[in-house]
């Protein structure tokens, strides 16, 4: 018998990571993957030509036979529902959530960072000259102030914005940090900080003042 393990996004194979003939062995591999799928924070919408939810999960499959026992689910409202492979060739066996790290983009990186490598590289960092820092958000861009400086990391859309700002928040708050003040959603002195924004990255109004990093 063939047996598979997939990743799906949106109810729709993304990849497939596993295959195998012994149901035991591909069993544990199985819960081996879900359980070390430990992320900071985890990816909850993607940006591919606009903006939308997003959701990961890892399945074990078997070739479908004729007997097969379907696999019982609950949908949003809680209620049970059956589930099953469109094309009706695989049977599930198990089903559960699968969470990517989430990485953004900073003005001025080459490359996108993790929560983690955000934390480090810039909430962490050691500079002498530094008594403080401040961390708030702004529509979608959530600001590191330092050294009369600040930098700026897009986020896909304003849920994610205060979910990083969050995150960092309860990072600082149970590492019991010092040194760095959390301000929260600026909401006063808008248009300085958006005048500081342009002046810092010479973005136009449009990008400046958008919510989402895709239309």
């Amino acid at each position: 018998m063939q047996y598979r393990i997939i990743i799906s996004c949106n109810n729709k194979k993304k990849k497939v990571v596993f295959k195998n003939n012994d149901l035991s062995f591909i069993t544990k591999k199985y819960f081996k993957l879900k359980d070390n799928n430990k992320v900071l924070c985890p990816v909850e919408h993607i940006a591919y030509k606009k903006v939308k939810p997003v959701k990961y999960e890892i399945i074990l499959m078997k070739l479908r036979e004729k007997n097969d026992t379907p696999f019982i689910d609950r949908d949003e409202f809680g209620r049970t529902t059956e589930i099953e492979d469109k094309n009706k060739k695989w049977t599930i066996l198990y089903k559960d959530d699968y969470f990517y790290e989430e990485k953004f983009t900073l003005f001025n990186y080459k490359q996108r960072l993790t929560t983690i490598e955000i934390i480090k590289n810039i909430l962490l960092k050691n500079n002498k000259t530094i008594l403080v820092k401040q961390v708030n958000y702004i529509n979608n861009k959530v600001l590191i102030h330092q050294n009369n400086d600040f930098d700026i990391i897009t986020c896909k859309c304003v849920k994610d914005a205060e979910r990083l700002y969050n995150t960092l928040y309860e990072f600082y708050n149970s590492n019991k940090l010092k040194n760095i003040i959390f301000t929260g959603k600026i909401s006063k002195n808008k248009n300085q900080v958006y005048k500081s924004i342009q002046e810092k990255t010479g973005w136009d109004e449009f990008k400046m003042y958008r919510t989402k990093s895709r239309p």
